[in-house]
């Protein structure tokens, strides 16, 4: 090629311009810059695209410059617009945005650009996210996600009916999705629809702040835009009239496809599965009921009415796919969710008489080229860019079919996952009724997400695009799987706020959470921690389960531990405001509630243990035993309440008994009443009631494994508590012990009974009281004070088989009557009666004596101690005794004589006080004498001194009353009298 005519190449390449060009792109970049070659793009409706099934629109445009050296990231981003010219001379329009631009080379003066358009929603699919939202209609959930675009733009065509059939989702998650494949799975699940439209507002795209084509999102009633008639031929045949696009060739598909529909799924609220079922009416052809039976899953349908939706929703998919048209056309203005009708063709149209000429676009792949003349084409060394051409490919349903999205399953959950539960602040739990908790995962970005976690990016409109608000807000409830459960039985382990819990899902369904566990981690005290870096003694025996109080102060447990040869459990509680209560069994040793170390060996056995009240109650018997029994495999044999070591004894002590009190009544002393008349019938029947051998045993027979039909089974007539030891029973305290009984206590020893008080033995009948020895002795000896042996109404006799000694060995023996004594010895006697001594004897009256003093006589009444009165039932009389002398000063050991009403008398001493009481007197008035001071006499210094309020008030005190509430004119009035 010489210079000439390479100048008139350049000049050539120079001369390209988009003017009255089959396919003009549109740049914010200098006119002319990128001429366009040649283009393919393809557009579709609901992605019914197998290529690109969520992109609505994908262009690729190879463009022409006289540039070699374009930015290419200065392109990227860039939104432009495709036209092509149309049949009547107009130019139908597409916008999208750069997401890839390629150089493919230069030849001579020219540079071949490949660019890729895409519709905004193509950056959908580059935006993955983890999130959560609650409580809200598919509408506003793609809404939100949309809205984080500044180059969305986007439009709701829903129908009001569309809106109510939506039901409100508790939850549904985003999770390792794209934003694109989300929004597109939410508009499957709902059964909305989705296109994209290209309109052109004559404003330069420089000035565009968001996509020039709009994302359209309807339901199945929108209105569908018509294209009219579309002619089939060839697009070579000439015809009167404008230039028309034709229809150049078709295939119809068939293919067989389920009939019937049944959706299902439980929902544990209602306890009842919610379903619904739907057959095609389509004539199809002859196939059988194909039925797709969808139920998995748990609580997918909100009601009824919900599930029949979701089934026509399934039903629908499947008869838009029984029948497809494929075709072949030059139609420039063809657009996917638009019919038209196709005529002049011989099964359909004008040359048929079927009426079903009418379809809908899926989709449509595009191919055009320009005419850049033969000149641009040899440099280019293109040929076949000598003509411009357009054709394209599509594909269409009956207009008739119900248009709805392809089915998208949710993904699977990606398996068991941890989460954190939360509640409302200030809780330690927060629950409801079914035992629910709500938890935060750690994926969870916002405001609030777990330590370590972030929050979420925000919106062009500064909207939070997380879901982390780290309380109750953060999910729905969820449910939590326990070791057993049911109708009123089941165990309950509710996990509290804090705590990390293990996440699996029902079906692998995302939206449904279930906690299946809960996880100790390092920021958790663990109850017992043990093995490496513990510090614990053990290398892990401890297990069991441990619970603390709301408020953190306090713990239930149970603990068991499975030391080698060394088995243990405990029970325990406390708290600050309940003490320390535990129950032990087995190898007893010392543990601090919230320690993990064994500590010393207490013992073996059974241990149980409270700083504060304990109660046994047992309404029907109880039978405490120390007799060991043999036993396997860990239990006893004989059966629960067979207390047959208890019943042995009774009956030897009732024999024991028996025998004692009949030889005591023998012997003038009085029987045991426990063994005589009415009350032997009371303590027999209370050895019979306990005896299987008699009423101690169920009234029918219990069979059980290893017992014979006809053995007893031991049973408590009533509610009696037995206390049985083969050894020996102690029962102590440094206070007092009470024991009441309603009726008789019997008391028998086999051998001795010893009974010793530091201070005082008091043994008080209300009626009889009888000692009785068989054998030995019976002594009754005050070693450091006085003997008293009284009678207070009735007669004191001393009876002895052989001699009656009464020895005073260092002071006198006194005897006294009121009216009479008489000593009787063999045929003597000695009577003392009033003033006369009588000496009566059949033999001789001996009188010896050193000397004999025959004074005068004298008279005088013996004085006797008045002995007290009382009944039982009322309360004792008692008379209090002080004397002072003027001074206030006590008259100590002062000799005092009370005669009473009924004539007797008491006489004494008062006490270093001047005080003495006199308890048991009669009924009636009093007449007291009192003596001299006891102590010597002695003058005092006297001191006048003025009497003073404080030096009076004390003086009151001293007397044991009180100088606010005492009348001091009475009191004078009653000791000192009144003078006249």
């Amino acid at each position: 090629m010489n210079l000439k005519e390479g100048f008139s190449r350049l000049r050539a390449a120079l001369s390209i311009s988009q003017h009255k060009r089959l396919l003009h792109l549109e740049t914010a970049l200098p006119s002319a810059t990128l001429v366009v070659e040649r283009a393919q793009w393809r557009e579709n409706v609901n992605g019914f695209d197998q290529r690109e099934p969520l992109a609505p629109l994908i262009a690729v445009v190879d463009c022409l410059s006289t540039s070699a050296h374009l930015e290419l990231k200065a392109l990227i981003g860039e939104q432009m617009s495709l036209r092509l010219m149309c049949a009547d001379g107009t130019y139908r329009i597409w916008h999208g945005f750069v997401a890839q631009a390629a150089q493919l080379g230069s030849d001579g003066g020219l540079a071949r650009y490949r660019l890729q358009l895409v519709a905004f929603t193509h950056l959908l699919g580059l935006r993955q996210d983890c999130r959560v939202f609650l409580d809200q209609r598919a509408d506003e959930i793609i809404s939100r996600v949309l809205r984080a675009y500044p180059q969305a733009n986007f439009k709701l065509e829903l129908s009001p009916e569309a809106l109510a059939a939506a039901p409100v989702r508790g939850t549904t998650t985003q999770y390792q999705e794209t934003d694109a494949a989300f929004v597109n799975r939410l508009l499957s699940e709902e059964g909305w629809n989705r296109r994209l439209d290209h309109s052109d507002d004559g404003k330069p795209l420089s000035e565009a702040k968001a996509a020039k084509h709009c994302l359209v999102i309807s339901d199945a009633q929108a209105q569908r835009p018509d294209l009219g008639s579309l002619r089939f031929g060839k697009p070579d045949v000439r015809r009167f009239g404008p230039p028309e696009d034709t229809i150049t060739a078709i295939a119809l598909e068939r293919s067989v496809q389920p009939n019937a529909v049944t959706q299902a799924a439980w929902d544990q609220q209602q306890l009842a599965g919610i379903s619904a079922e739907l057959r095609s009416v389509l004539q199809a052809g002859d196939v059988p009921t194909l039925e797709v039976y969808d139920g998995r899953g748990e609580r997918r349908f909100v009601h009824g009415a919900h599930a029949d939706t979701q089934a026509a929703l399934a039903l629908a998919r499947h008869e838009l796919a029984i029948k497809t048209l494929h075709g072949d056309s030059a139609v420039r203005t063809l657009k996917p969710g638009a019919t038209f009708h196709l005529t002049e063709h011989s099964l359909y149209g004008a040359l048929s008489a079927r009426s079903d000429n009418q379809f809908l676009v899926l989709s449509i792949h595009h191919e055009a080229a320009n005419n850049l003349g033969s000149e641009a084409a040899q440099l280019l060394q293109r040929t076949e860019l000598e003509a411009g051409s357009y054709c394209n490919h599509f594909s269409a349903v009956p207009a008739a079919a119900t248009l709805v999205p392809p089915h998208i399953r949710k993904p699977q959950a990606p398996g068991v996952q941890a989460a954190l539960v939360v509640g409302h602040a200030g809780d330690t739990v927060t629950t409801e009724r079914d035992l629910r908790v709500r938890v935060q995962f750690p994926w969870q970005r916002g405001q609030a997400p777990v330590a370590g976690g972030l929050t979420g990016p925000l919106t062009p409109g500064q909207e939070e695009t997380g879901h982390a608000p780290g309380d109750a807000a953060a999910s729905q409830w969820v449910r939590t799987a326990h070791a057993s459960a049911g109708a009123n039985w089941g165990a309950v382990f509710m996990p509290r706020i804090g705590t990390e819990v293990l996440i699996d899902y029902i079906d692998g369904d995302i939206d449904r959470p279930l906690i299946v566990g809960q996880l100790h981690n390092g920021q958790d005290a663990l109850p017992w921690p043990a093995g490496v870096d513990s510090g614990a003694n053990h290398p892990g025996t401890l297990s069991g389960w441990q619970s603390e109080t709301l408020d953190g102060e306090g713990l239930n447990q149970w603990v068991i531990d499975d030391a080698t040869g060394q088995p243990r459990m405990r029970l325990a509680s406390y708290s600050q405001g309940s003490p320390w209560s535990e129950l032990s069994l087995g190898h007893i040793i010392s543990q601090g509630a919230k320690s993990s170390q064994r500590g010393a060996w207490l013992g073996s056995g059974f241990y149980a243990h409270t700083d504060g009240w304990a109660t046994l109650r047992a309404g029907q018997g109880m039978l405490l035993s120390c007799s060991s029994r043999a036993g396997s495999y860990g239990s006893a044999q004989g059966t629960q309440m067979d207390a047959q070591e208890a019943v042995a004894q009774l009956k030897g002590a009732q024999q024991l008994g028996q025998a004692l009190g009949d030889a005591a009544g023998a012997q003038g002393a009085m029987k045991l009443a426990s063994h005589v008349a009415d009350k032997k019938e009371a303590l027999q029947a209370l050895v019979e009631s306990i005896d299987p051998k008699h009423d101690g045993k169920h009234e029918s027979e219990k069979k059980a494994n290893g017992r014979e039909s006809g053995d007893p089974v031991e049973q408590f007539v009533k509610p009696y508590v037995v206390l049985d030891t083969p050894s020996a029973a102690v029962i102590a305290s440094p206070a007092t012990i009470a024991s009441f009984s309603g009726q008789d206590t019997s008391l028998t020893a086999q051998d001795d009974v010893h009974a010793v008080a530091a201070h005082t033995a008091s043994l008080i009948s209300g009626q009889t009281t009888s000692l009785y020895t068989h054998q030995g002795e019976l002594q009754a000896i005050a070693a450091n004070g006085n003997f008293s042996l009284r009678a207070h109404t009735d007669q004191i006799e001393i009876l002895a088989d052989n001699s009656v000694s009464i020895v005073s060995v260092n002071g006198e023996i006194t005897i006294t009557a009121k009216q009479r004594i008489e000593m009787v010895g063999g045929d003597s006697k000695v009577v003392l009666e009033g003033g006369n001594i009588d000496f009566v004897t059949s033999g001789a009256f001996t009188v010896k004596a050193v000397s004999h003093s025959w004074a005068g006589g004298g008279d005088g009444s013996a004085e006797l101690a008045a002995l007290p009165q009382c009944q039982a039932g009322k309360e004792p009389l008692a008379l209090e005794l002080s004397h002072h002398w003027p001074d206030l000063e006590p008259m100590a050991g002062a000799p005092y004589r009370v005669v009473f009403a009924d004539g007797s008398s008491r006489s004494g001493k008062l006490d270093a006080k001047g005080y003495a009481r006199l308890d048991g007197i009669p009924a009636g008035m009093a007449e007291v004498f009192y003596g001299d001071d006891a102590r010597p006499a002695a003058l005092k210094a006297v001191t006048v001194h003025k009497v003073t309020d404080e030096a009076l008030a004390d003086d009151l005190r001293k007397l044991g009353m009180n100088p606010e509430t005492v009348d001091l004119p009475a009191l004078v009035e009653r000791h000192a009298g009144r003078a006249s």
